[in-house]
C-alpha cells in the first residue's frame, strides 16, 4: 500500500509538472498504448496523409520499421531524424512514399508535442519470458512514444537497488523493443532519493556506477523526490532531457545521458550567447567551466560545440587544443557523439586549411579542431575574419599564453570565447592560504566562471576516487649535501644510476601490491591494474625503460614521449632509442612497425593509449594461457610528458612520480589513476612520489586546497571574507585516503562484533535470522573495507605505526584482528552462507563474492595439504586429527566444507581405506556431490509432484548461465514435464520460473 500511496503521489506531482494523467491509458495492455500512437500519428501528419489515415497494413509497416531500433542508440537517432524531427519511412498501399514525423526534437512545450503520463501498463506479449503479467509502474510518452520508464520502491534495506535490477530483468524479458525501444532515460524513485541513467544497450550493460543522482544549480545534493521530479522530469526539463541531454556514443554503440553539472554547464554557455544575440552585441570574454579531471568535460564540450554550431547567427566554431595527439584523439570522440547528419561538419584543420575554409561562406557551420600552436602560426602569417564566431578552448589552463591569445583575440574580433579546464590558474589567496604562482588568470583570458564542478564534489558523487598518496625517499637523496643547488641536485642524484636503481626496485619490490586485484577467496587476481611512471625529461624516460628492461623482464614496459617535449642533449640517441622501444613494443605484441608508417609517434601513443583502456580491439577478457600465446595487456608506461593530462583509464590504479610537480599540472597527473571502476579493487588512485617528500607533500596539500576551494579568479576576490564552511570542508569527503591506523580503529568493533556472532574463525553460521541479518550486514560492510585497506598496502597479520585523533603517532603498534588471508576467506564463505538462508527481500549483492566461491572452491584452501591431513586421519581416527582437518576447511563454504565432513565420516566408517591423492579425493568429492545433487533433485520432484526421472534429465541438459531460451535442449525437456503435468496457461510460467530458480542454487 506503501508503493500504491507513493505512485499516486509522484503522479500528482508530475500533473504540476505539466504532464496529463491518462487513467484510460493505465491498467491496459500495450495494445492500447500502439492505437494511441497510432491516433497520435494521424493527427500530427494529417496533410502528409492527405485526409486518409493509416491503414492496418500501413500501421503495421511502421511498426516494421521500429524493430530496426535494436538499441537505444538506435532509436536515438531515429528521434533525431534530420532538422529535429524524427521520422520514419512509409510506403502507402497505393505506393506513395512518405516521411512520417513522430517526434519533434525542437517543438519543447509546445507546437505537435504532447505530454503524457501512464502507469501499470500490461506487458503480455515478451518476447524471452513466458510470463504473462508484467506489470511496470509509470512511463512518461511524448507524441505517444514512451520515452521515460520510472520505477518505484520504498526505502528499506535493499529496495534501494530493487527498482534498477527490476529494470534490467524487464531489458532479459525483451521489454524495450517496438513502440518501447524509445525508451531512452530510466528513473528509480523512492520517497527521499531518486536516481536517473540512460537505457543500456542490452540486460547485460546494467551498471551501477552509471547511475546519478542530482545537483541543483548551486551545486547541492537534490534529496528531495519531489523536487528532483521539478527539477528533472518536469515540462521542458524532461523534453530536453531526453533530446539535447543524450549524447550517442557511435564507438560502444551506446547512449549516454548527461549529468546535471555537464546539463547545467552547457545551459549557461548557451544562456550567455543567447544574452549577447538577444541584446545584439559580442563580448570576446564569454566565460570559462571549470569541471574537475575525470568529470566528462569531453562530453560536456561536444555538446556545446554542437548546439554552438547550431545558432542561426553563429558561423563556425573552433576547438582548440593544446597537442597535436590531442586533435585526433579529439575529433574521434565528437564523431562518435555526432549524429550522422552532423559527422560531416567536425573536420581537423591546419592554419593554411583553416584560412581556405573560413572563406566558404556557403557551408553550414563547422567545428574544426586545430591547435593553439597552428592556429596563432595562420594568424601571423595574416589569418583574420570578421565571421560571427565562438572559440572553444580545452584544458585552457594550459592552452592559453598570453601573447598567442592576444594575436588571436585581434584577428578575431567577433568572436566569443569560452574555456574547459579541470584546474583553472588563479591568483593567490592569502584569506583562506591558497598560494599559486600564477601572474595571469584563467579569469583573465575568459571571463568569468560559469560553473564549477570541483573534486570534492566529483568525490562526493562518486564519478572519480580521492587518492592515497605515500612518500619514499631513497637513501642517496637523503643523504645528499643539504647545501646544494636545485641543478647540483639533479646532476649529483637524480641523473645518478644508484638513485634510479633504488626508484625502480622499490616499484618492483611493491609491484604485486600496487597492482593486484582484490582478494577474494583467499585468491588475489595478480596485475589487475596498470601504472605510469613520470619522469624529468627524455633522457630520464629512456634510462629507466633500459633500467627496467634490465631488472624486470618479466613486466611489460613502454616508453613515449613526443618531439614538442624539450629535447636537450643528445637528440638524435633520443630518437634512436625511441625507434627501438617502438621496435620492441612491435615484436611484443605482433602490431605493425611504427617506425615505418608516416606518423608513427602518434600511432605508437594511440595503440598504448588503446591498450592502457582497454579499448577495442584490446577489450578481450583472456585467461593466462591467451595472454601469453597473444599478448594484450601492458603492464606499465614510462613518461615525461605525454598522458599526464587528457589521458583517461580505469584500469590506471597508480601514477609513480620522479619530477616535481605543483598546483594544476600535479592535480592533471594525479587525476589519471581516479577513474572508478570496483571500489573493492580500487578505492583510490594511488599516487607514490620519490623525490624531494617533505616538499611534494606540501604542494599536494596545497594543490588540493586550490582544486577544492579555488583561488580568486580576479585580484579584488581577495577582499572577500572566508567561508568557515568551506575551509571544513577541504579536510572531508575522502579526497585524501584515511591513514591505515585510523581505518583500522573502525573496523576493530566490526570484526569483534562478527566473531562474536560465528565464532574466532568465523566457522559457525548463525542460527537465527536476526543474526543472520546482523552478520550479512556487518560482514559486507566490513570485507568491503578491509578489501579496501589491502588495496592500500595493508598485508593482513601485521601492525603498523598508531596515531591519535589528531593523526600525531603515539609510539605504538596496531594490527587488525584478521590474521591472514585464509581468515578473511573463512568471513567471505560465512558471509556468502548466511546471505543464502536469508529470504529474498533482505539478501545483499554478493555477486563478486559468489563468483568467487563458485571459481576457486578448490583452489581456496591448499589441496595437497588437505590431502596429508585426511591420510593422516586415516591412518589415525582421532579427534585431534579431524580437528585439523575441519580447521583447515573453514575458508570454504557450508556446501563445500559438507563434502569434506562426509569424507570424514566415510573414513570413521571405513568406506575409505587407500590413501587419497588430489585426483582420487577430486574423484570422491564429485561422487558425493552427484548423490546429494540426485536427493535435491527427487525431494524436489516430490514436493512438486514431478516425476523424479524427468527432472534428473532435465538437470543434465541445465547450463549455468544459459537462459532457457538459449538452451533448445533443456526448454524441449521442461515442455514435455508441463504438458505431462497439464499444467494451465499461468502455471506454466511459474513452473518454469521455479525449476530454473531450483536447478541454478544446486552446485
Amino acid at each position: 500500500m506503501a508503493e500504491e500511496k507513493f505512485e499516486k503521489a509522484v503522479i500528482e506531482k508530475l500533473k504540476n509538472e505539466g504532464w496529463t494523467y491518462r487513467q484510460d491509458l493505465s491498467g491496459v495492455t500495450t495494445k492500447a498504448l500502439y492505437k494511441h500512437w497510432r491516433d497520435i500519428l494521424n493527427q500530427n501528419n494529417a496533410p502528409k496523409l492527405a485526409g486518409t489515415p493509416l491503414s492496418d497494413s500501413e500501421f503495421e509497416s511502421i511498426k516494421l520499421e521500429l524493430n530496426k531500433n535494436k538499441t537505444p542508440y538506435d532509436a536515438q537517432l531515429m528521434l533525431a531524424g534530420a532538422g529535429g524531427t524524427g521520422t520514419v519511412p512509409l510506403t502507402r498501399d497505393d505506393g506513395e512514399q512518405l516521411e512520417i514525423a513522430i517526434f519533434y526534437g525542437d517543438e519543447v512545450a509546445g507546437g505537435h508535442s504532447r505530454y503524457e503520463v501512464v502507469n501499470q501498463v500490461i506487458f503480455d506479449e515478451l518476447p524471452f519470458t513466458l510470463s504473462k503479467k508484467r506489470r511496470i509502474d509509470i512511463m512518461l510518452l511524448i507524441n505517444g512514444l514512451p520515452v521515460a520508464h520510472i520505477e518505484e520502491k520504498d526505502e528499506s534495506l535493499q529496495n534501494q537497488w530493487d527498482a534498477f535490477e527490476q529494470l534490467q530483468k524487464y531489458d532479459g524479458d525483451g521489454m524495450y523493443t517496438g513502440l518501447f525501444s524509445f525508451v531512452q532515460v530510466m528513473f528509480v524513485l523512492s520517497q527521499h532519493s531518486a536516481h536517473y541513467f540512460a537505457r543500456p544497450k542490452n540486460s547485460e550493460e546494467y551498471n551501477r556506477d552509471f547511475v546519478f543522482s542530482w545537483r541543483d544549480d548551486n551545486g547541492k545534493d537534490v534529496d528531495s523526490t519531489m523536487d528532483f521530479i521539478h527539477q528533472v522530469m518536469g515540462i521542458p526539463a524532461l523534453h530536453r532531457l531526453v533530446t539535447v541531454n543524450m549524447i550517442p556514443d557511435a564507438a560502444n554503440d551506446n547512449l549516454m545521458v548527461m549529468r546535471s553539472y555537464q546539463i547545467q554547464a552547457t545551459r549557461a554557455i548557451m544562456e550567455r550567447m543567447r544574452l549577447m544575440d538577444n541584446n545584439n552585441f559580442i563580448e570576446k570574454e564569454g566565460g570559462y567551466i571549470w569541471h574537475t579531471t575525470g568529470s566528462g568535460k569531453t562530453v560536456t564540450s561536444f555538446k556545446v560545440a554542437q548546439l554552438l554550431a547550431s545558432m542561426p547567427r553563429v558561423r563556425n566554431v573552433l576547438f582548440i587544443v593544446d597537442r597535436v595527439d590531442l586533435v585526433s584523439q579529439t575529433k574521434d570522440n565528437f564523431v562518435s557523439y555526432a549524429y550522422k547528419t552532423f559527422e560531416n561538419r567536425i573536420e581537423i584543420v591546419n592554419g593554411h586549411q583553416l584560412k581556405k575554409c573560413l572563406k566558404n561562406k556557403n557551408e553550414a557551420s563547422h567545428i574544426y579542431l586545430i591547435t593553439v600552436q597552428g592556429l596563432d602560426k595562420a594568424v601571423i602569417s595574416g589569418l583574420q575574419s570578421n565571421d560571427r564566431m565562438v572559440i572553444l578552448m580545452d584544458e585552457a589552463h594550459r592552452s592559453a599564453s598570453g601573447d598567442s591569445v592576444v594575436r588571436i583575440k585581434k584577428a578575431f574580433p567577433r568572436t566569443t570565447w569560452f574555456g574547459f579546464t579541470g584546474t583553472p590558474n588563479f591568483y593567490s589567496d592569502e584569506i583562506h592560504n591558497v598560494k599559486t604562482s600564477r601572474n595571469i588568470s584563467t579569469f583573465d583570458i575568459f571571463g568569468k566562471r560559469l560553473h564549477r564542478y570541483t573534486i570534492k564534489d566529483a568525490i562526493g558523487d562518486g564519478n572519480v576516487l580521492g587518492f592515497d598518496v605515500t612518500y619514499y625517499t631513497p637513501d642517496i637523496e637523503a643523504k645528499a649535501d643539504s647545501e646544494w643547488t636545485e641543478e647540483e641536485l639533479e646532476k649529483e642524484v637524480y641523473t645518478s644510476l644508484p638513485y634510479r636503481q633504488v626508484v625502480t626496485q622499490d616499484i618492483i619490490d611493491h609491484w604485486d601490491e600496487n597492482h593486484s586485484g582484490p582478494i577474494e577467496m583467499g585468491v588475489r587476481q595478480p596485475n589487475r591494474f596498470h601504472g605510469i611512471l613520470a619522469v624529468s625529461g627524455k633522457q630520464a624516460v629512456v634510462a629507466y625503460y633500459n633500467l627496467f628492461k634490465q631488472m624486470a623482464p618479466n613486466l611489460r614496459v613502454a616508453m613515449t614521449y613526443s618531439r614538442d617535449e624539450d629535447n636537450g642533449q643528445g637528440t638524435s640517441d633520443l630518437q634512436a632509442a625511441l625507434k627501438q622501444a617502438m621496435t620492441d613494443y612491435s615484436s611484443l605484441y605482433g602490431t605493425r612497425n611504427f617506425v615505418e608508417t608516416k606518423d608513427p609517434e602518434r600511432l605508437y601513443l594511440s595503440d598504448i593509449a588503446k591498450r592502457l583502456a582497454h579499448k577495442k580491439p584490446y577489450n578481450q577478457k583472456l585467461n593466462e594461457k591467451q595472454e601469453k600465446l597473444t599478448p594484450q595487456s601492458l603492464d606499465l608506461v614510462i613518461v615525461s610528458d605525454q598522458l599526464l593530462t587528457g589521458f583517461d583509464s580505469k584500469f590506471i590504479n597508480i601514477i609513480y612520480m620522479d619530477k616535481l610537480l605543483k598546483e594544476g599540472m600535479l592535480i592533471q597527473a594525479m587525476s589519471r589513476t581516479n577513474r572508478t571502476i570496483n571500489k573493492n579493487a580500487k578505492p583510490h588512485g594511488k599516487v607514490r612520489f620519490f623525490r624531494k617528500g617533505d616538499l611534494m607533500e606540501e604542494n599536494v596539500k596545497n594543490a588540493l586546497i586550490i582544486y577544492t576551494k579555488g583561488g580568486n579568479d580576479t585580484l579584488q576576490d581577495a577582499e572577500k571574507q572566508p567561508n568557515q564552511q568551506d575551509q571544513q570542508d577541504l579536510f572531508d569527503d575522502d579526497i585524501l585516503a584515511p591513514k591505515m591506523a585510523t581505518q583500522i580503529h573502525d573496523l576493530q568493533p566490526k570484526i569483534s562484533r562478527l566473531k562474536e556472532i560465528a565464532g574466532d574463525d568465523f566457522s559457525q553460521t548463525p542460527r537465527s535470522e536476526k543474526e543472520q541479518l546482523e552478520f550479512a550486514i556487518l560482514a559486507s560492510e566490513a570485507n568491503q573495507k578491509i578489501q579496501r585497506l589491502i588495496q592500500q598496502g595493508y598485508a593482513l597479520g601485521s601492525k603498523v605505526d598508531d596515531i591519535d585523533k589528531d593523526g600525531n603517532p603515539t609510539g605504538k603498534k596496531i594490527g587488525l584482528n584478521i590474521r591472514d588471508n585464509a581468515q578473511l576467506s573463512a568471513l567471505q564463505a560465512r558471509l556468502n552462507d548466511v546471505n543464502e538462508l536469508l529470504p529474498p527481500e533482505k539478501k545483499i549483492d554478493l555477486t563478486n563474492i559468489k563468483i568467487a566461491i563458485d571459481l576457486y572452491n578448490h583452489e581456496i584452501i591448499d589441496y595437497d595439504t588437505l590431502v596429508e591431513l585426511l591420510n593422516t586421519y586415516m591412518d589415525e581416527t582421532n579427534q585431534e586429527n579431524r580437528n585439523a582437518v575441519e580447521e583447515h576447511i573453514t575458508p570454504m563454504d557450508d556446501e563445500d566444507r559438507d563434502e569434506i565432513e562426509d569424507v570424514l565420516d566415510g573414513i570413521e566408517r571405513g568406506d575409505y581405506d587407500k590413501h587419497f591423492n588430489t585426483e582420487t579425493l577430486k574423484e570422491t568429492r564429485q561422487a558425493i556431490r552427484l548423490n546429494k545433487q540426485e536427493l535435491k533433485l527427487r525431494r524436489w520432484s516430490a514436493n512438486h509432484d514431478v516425476n523424479g526421472n524427468d527432472v534428473l534429465k532435465a538437470y543434465d541438459l541445465y547450463l549455468p548461465g544459459v537462459s532457457l531460451n538459449d538452451n533448445p535442449k533443456l526448454k524441449d525437456k521442461i515442455k514435455q514435464i508441463e504438458h505431462e503435468q497439464n499444467l494451465g496457461f499461468f502455471e506454466l510460467a511459474d513452473f518454469e520460473d521455479s525449476i530454473m530458480d531450483f536447478f541454478a542454487s544446486i552446485k
